[in-house]
């Protein structure tokens, strides 16, 4: 299909679109480290936003030089790739602190490489009243530091602009992610997340114009019925999964119905109301967020452990919704967010008799053929 093959090829050059773009356009580009990063902001500045992902297709030489090597994946390659000149086209850098590896990692690329623009968003974990106005003083100081450095004023209507381009963006995909629920196969888990990383990674209004092309070519197409199982993939919170591994997924008898990927169901989840004031629409979005690794849930801590938490039980309410045999959990090594909130998560699986894998992911480790087994052996099991 035409346009599922120029949202790959995107994918595979990631930043040729945004070196483009400030070539053509004389604007600023700024690289934004994953998750959560309130991109329309950027945009709503003149700016281009782009997410930095690391690259999967080479080794980390230099990023390990500077960073602990038990450091996940994301965070060695995306700073490897710093380092090797790949991102020299950026004028700017920002990022939202949803973990630790971020915060420690990115004070680190402030010193090593800064840019005339380097900007660090706090976001609190804990999700508490008291924390409005917190999140209201970090985008008004968000919105000061981008105003100055673009010499743009960021008005309340180039907010909700912005805002609702970015929402349109989500709708469609959500339209996008329904299809291959109501007629699995009809895309492939690894253009889904073709089509999500390429939004990060281009402006955002080109992005809408091709996905509206994928929707109307999809809509048209006959779809046969697909026999194999249907499962909910969950994981790799930043990193965009292995194609790879995703194809070896759907190869072995499996389809991927709907996940909670960064880079997929995660992303496009829920909208910014963009009848509110523009920076309360932001705290909201925050402050009322779908259940996510990244965020602490305190009370399921305390005391003796119950197994409930809200990730938890906003993954099972997927696999219910979709219709799916099981889930397949991809995690990223040292990825310690995760790693936490799958304690409680399994135990939840297991309470509820639903049937799961779990599958630990680094870039250019591991065994294709033990994967190949393992997965195998899961699909026979359902």
């Amino acid at each position: 299909m035409k346009t599922l093959t120029r949202f790959k090829e995107l994918f595979e050059h990631p930043y040729q679109a945004a070196s483009e773009w400030k070539l053509h356009n004389k604007g600023k580009v700024i690289g934004t480290l994953p998750m959560y990063f309130p991109d329309e902001i950027i945009y709503a500045a003149g700016a281009l936003p782009v997410t930095l992902f690391g690259n999967d297709n080479e080794p980390i030489t230099l990023g390990d030089k500077h960073l602990m090597t038990n450091a996940c994946h994301q965070v060695r390659s995306s700073f490897d790739c710093l380092l090797k000149g790949h991102f020299d086209f950026l004028d700017g850098m920002a990022a939202l602190h949803v973990c630790d590896q971020v915060r420690f990692f990115f004070e680190v690329w402030h010193l090593d490489h800064p840019f005339p623009f380097f900007h660090e968003m706090w976001r609190p974990y804990k999700l508490h009243d008291t924390s409005r106005s917190l999140l209201e003083n970090e985008l008004i100081r968000l919105i000061s530091a981008l105003e100055e450095f673009t010499n743009n004023k960021i008005t309340p209507e180039a907010l909700k602009n912005s805002i609702d381009i970015y929402n349109r963006s989500r709708a469609m995909m959500r339209k996008l992610n329904q299809l291959r629920s109501e007629a699995p196969g009809i895309i492939s888990a690894q253009d889904m997340v073709h089509v999500v990383a390429t939004a990060l990674l281009m402006p955002r209004e080109e992005h809408n114009q091709l996905l509206e092309q994928l929707l109307t070519e999809l809509e048209s197409t006959a779809s046969a019925e697909d026999k194999r199982i249907r499962v909910i993939a969950v994981g790799h919170p930043c990193d965009p999964p292995d194609d790879e591994l995703l194809q070896l997924i759907e190869d072995q008898g499996l389809v991927i119905v709907d996940d909670d990927f960064f880079t997929g169901g995660r992303y496009f989840a829920e909208d910014i109301d963009a009848k509110k004031d523009p920076v309360k629409a932001f705290v909201d979005y925050y402050m009322d967020s779908i259940p996510c690794t990244t965020y602490h849930y305190a009370d399921n801590w305390k005391g003796e452990i119950n197994n409930t938490s809200p990730y938890a039980e906003y993954i099972i309410d997927k696999v219910k919704k979709g219709q799916a045999a099981g889930v397949v959990v991809l995690r990223l090594m040292y990825c310690d967010p995760l790693d936490l909130e799958f304690v409680l998560l399994k135990n939840r699986l297991n309470e509820e008799n639903i049937s799961y894998l779990s599958l630990f992911t680094e870039s250019g480790t591991g065994s294709s053929e033990a994967l190949r087994t393992r997965i195998q052996a899961f699909a026979e099991t359902l």
